[in-house]
This record gives C-alpha cells, structure tokens and sequence, in this order.
C-alpha cells in the first residue's frame, strides 16, 4: 500500500512538472479543487526555484499566497529575493501578517523596503510591531490578525461585524476576545457561542475569563501555560492589559520542536545553531563545523582519564607481582568501559530527566533536595540491582574465559568491580541532578553545561573508583588468604 501510494506521488510530481514546463495553466490551477494547497506544496518542494515561481505565477492569487505560506522559511526566502513584479508582491500581501513579518526579517533590506512600500499603512506598523520584539519574545510569533468585541453590543452587531471580518480575512481565528473602550482585555468567547445565542443578548453575558501573556513574554512561557490549558489561542498583552494579538497553539508546536531539537543538540554537544538549519541541505564544513568543538574539549578533558589508567595501571600491576596473584592486569583494566560506560549512561538518564522537567516548569532549582533525595534512591535501587547483573555476568564470563587465575582472586574482582558499579552509578545519579539544577539557579542553559561536565567527570572519577577498589579489595583479600 505504501509503495502504490509512493509511486502515485511520484506520478504526480512528474504531471505538474510536464504541465508546467508544457504551459497548461488551467490543468495546473484545477488541481487546486481536486488536492489541498498542503499536499501541493509538498509535491513541488523538490521543484527547481524557477519552477515553483512558474507555479505561483499560474494559480489565482489567493491560492497563491496559500502555496507560498506552506513553503518552508527557506525556499519563501529565495523565491521573495526573485520577486520585482506587482503580481508577486500582491502575493506577499495576501499573507498573514505575521508569516510575511517573519519573511520580512531575513530578506535584504532593499528588498524588504520595496515590499513594505506596496503595503498598506495598517498592515505596515503591524509588521513593524512584530519585528520590534526579540526572536524569543512571544510578540515576535504572534498574530495581530483576531475578532474583538465589546460587552456592551449585542448579538446581532457582533454578527454583522464578524462577517465583515471574516469577509476581509477568511483564516482569521473563530476565537473572539472581549475588550473595553479602551483596548484592555476582559475575557474570551468563541464565534459558535455568539452565533448560537438570540440577537438581543449581549456579549457581556458569553463571555468567560481568559489566561493571557504579555508580549514580552519569553516564547516557552506561552508553551507551559498551552500544556496546562486547553485552547486554541491565548491572547497577548501589552503591560496596560491592552491586547495587542493572539498566538496561536499551532505556534506554540512550533516553538516546542524548536526547544526540544537545540536541547538535543546540545545534549549531543552539537552547536545549537545547527537546530535552525536543514541537515540535508548543510554543507559537509557547516556540519562538521557545529559538531567539531565539543568534541575537541572531551578529548582534551579525557586526558584525566587516561592519566589515571596510565598510572593505575602501573601501580595494579606492581600489587598484582608484589602480592604473587595470578591473575592478568588486562583482565582488570578490560573492566573499565563497562563501569565508565554505566556511569556515564545512568548520569545522562538523569541529567535528561531533570533539563526536561525544568523545561515543561516541572521543577525549579528550589526543588534541589526533594529531586536529589529521589534520584539518590533512584540510583541505589538501580546501583544495586546493576551490582546483582553484573556478579552474574562476571561470573558466567569467567566460566568461559577464565585463564588459570585464582577462583578467590576472581571472586575479589567480581566483588569490586561490581561495588565499583554500584557507587559510580549512585554519584552519576547525584551528578546528574545537581549539575542541571545548579545550570538553572545560576541562569545558564542546563542543556549545554550538562554533557560535557557529565561526560568528564564520569569518566574520570568511575576510573579513579574502580582501580581504588580493586587495588584495595586485592590487598584485603591477599592478607586474608595469608592468614587462612
């Protein structure tokens, strides 16, 4: 099934393509009624820019202006820096105001001007408003295109002047906010309500309070305050209470992939820039570019590590000639990647865990002690039933790969190494937890410091644990063995 509906799309991409390049304008502008603009932006992304601009130029201008909007931000760039005719920017004017706004503000200033001069005077200062705030501000994302109503007007009125609205602006939002004389927010309702109640009823009578944000607001405010509510919209406020837009939940997904993507990068060590940017269309220096400085700095930062293998090492090796064990150091220091390995992945569970918590508003870093004491037993639950595995897993290793050491001497290492995994596990958990908590307190990005001080101090101190262990153990063990 997949496969035919594959090979359909295929087919169908090749019939526009042939169309185009054939000049058969009406077949073209026909398929408007027969698939939805969503579907046809998506079948001509792979189009070459003259080709998508032939498409735009054949269609009837709103449908147009709906193809442009579904293209991605990209591909809208490209095709407005080609735009010099009046049909093209009678184009850009059919767009929200906020979708031409955010093409507005990565064209060439030149460019930008020639189609702020075609728009009208209203539309313009809107434009102007939606620029004015920082890229993390809510008013950057908001629609300044919504209904108002007053209390005092009645059903009827409010009818009239939502189909003139609607007349104007078909896309607008069916949300409907209830403002005073002068501007300032009183509630909310919705056209359904309106449109079911007799005309003599007032509106002060169908409306209900509303949660709004200010304008200023950071972005993920607005995305916490969505995920506790359930609403299309939610108004936006200048600090009088004045409402100055809507932002809409559609939005706000938007904003939340956003987040989340650069939170993995970062996690990943990955220049959260490289969020923002096509994979695909990346160029191979761009890539490497983003993912290169992290991994420079653990390289650099694992010489402790190494540095406590080198000199461990030695000195496991002297213990193991001096107290007449036979047993081999490679068996010991083969041990290592599992335990610096466990470390790092149990520390990376919970540093996860809490950078999303705090993200969603879950925990603050008032929270510290009431998190840590539950990833402390979180972690000697898991340290212990790790312990258990791995006696089990050494055990059965050792049946297989034994090579002529002392079964009591075996045992030592199975014990420390497992005790190893067990503390190790537990201070990644605590780790884990502090590092993220600590990010927030000092206002620092729990994403970005998280990996690469988790990364380290794992590493270096599961390292240092293990061969302190099994070096203590074996000089135990031995003096035991003596006195038996």
């Amino acid at each position: 099934m997949r496969n035919l509906m594959q090979n359909k799309t295929i087919e169908l991409k090749e019939e526009i393509l042939n169309k185009i390049r054939a000049k058969e304008f009406i077949h073209i502008r026909n398929l408007t009624e027969d698939y939805p603009i969503a579907d046809i932006a998506e079948l001509i992304s792979d189009f070459s820019l003259q080709d998508k601009i032939l498409s735009l130029r054949i269609l009837r201008k709103d449908d147009a202006a709906d193809l442009f909007a579904y293209f991605d931000i990209e591909t809208q760039i490209e095709i407005a820096k080609s735009f010099s005719e009046d049909w093209a920017m009678k184009i850009l004017q059919e767009l929200q105001t906020n979708e031409l706004a955010n093409i507005l503000e990565e064209l060439p200033t030149n460019i930008a001007s020639s189609i702020l001069k075609l728009t009208p005077p209203e539309k313009r200062a809107d434009i102007n408003l939606i620029l004015s705030f920082e890229d993390e501000q809510i008013g950057s994302i908001m629609q300044v295109d919504f209904l108002t109503l007053q209390p005092q007007w009645t059903v009827k009125k409010s009818i009239s002047i939502i189909r003139k609205k609607y007349k104007i602006n078909p896309d607008i939002s069916s949300d409907i906010y209830i403002i005073d004389g002068q501007g300032k927010l009183l509630g909310c309702t919705t056209i359904s309500d309106v449109f079911l109640n007799n005309d003599s009823v007032l509106i002060e009578n169908i409306y209900d309070p509303v949660k709004s944000v200010f304008a200023s607001d950071n972005k993920e405010d607005a995305a916490a305050i969505f995920t506790d509510q359930d609403r299309n919209t939610l108004p936006v406020i200048f600090q009088d209470e004045r409402i100055v837009g809507i932002i809409s939940s559609d939005d706000v997904i938007d904003v939340i992939q956003d987040e989340a993507t650069e939170d993995m990068y970062k996690l990943a060590g990955i220049s959260a820039a490289s969020a923002e940017d096509s994979y695909i269309k990346n160029s191979i220096f761009k890539v490497v570019k983003s993912r290169i400085f992290w991994l420079i700095i653990l390289m650099i930062s694992s010489t402790i590590s190494q540095f406590i293998i080198q000199k461990f090492t030695d000195i496991s090796s002297n213990v193991v000639t001096n107290l007449h064990l036979s047993i081999s150091t490679g068996l010991i220091v083969g041990l290592i990647p599992i335990i610096s390995g466990s470390a790092g992945n149990a520390g990376s569970q919970s540093s996860t865990t809490i950078t999303r918590s705090a993200a969603i508003g879950e925990i603050s870093s008032k929270s510290l002690f009431k998190v840590l004491k539950k990833e402390f037993l979180v972690g000697l639950v898991i340290g212990a039933i790790m312990f258990f595995a791995n006696v089990i897993r050494l055990i059965f290793y050792f049946l297989i790969f034994n090579e002529g050491s002392q079964v009591w001497t075996i045992a030592l290492i199975i014990f420390a190494s497992s005790l190893s995994l067990l503390i190790v596990i537990l201070i990644a958990k605590i780790m884990g937890t502090i590092i993220p908590l600590l990010a927030i307190r000092w206002k620092r990005d729990p994403a970005v410091m998280s990996a690469p001080i988790l990364a380290t101090s794992t590493d270096a101190i599961s390292t240092l644990i293990f061969f302190g262990l099994n070096i203590g153990v074996l000089y135990l063990g031995s003096a035991l063995n003596v006195f038996a």
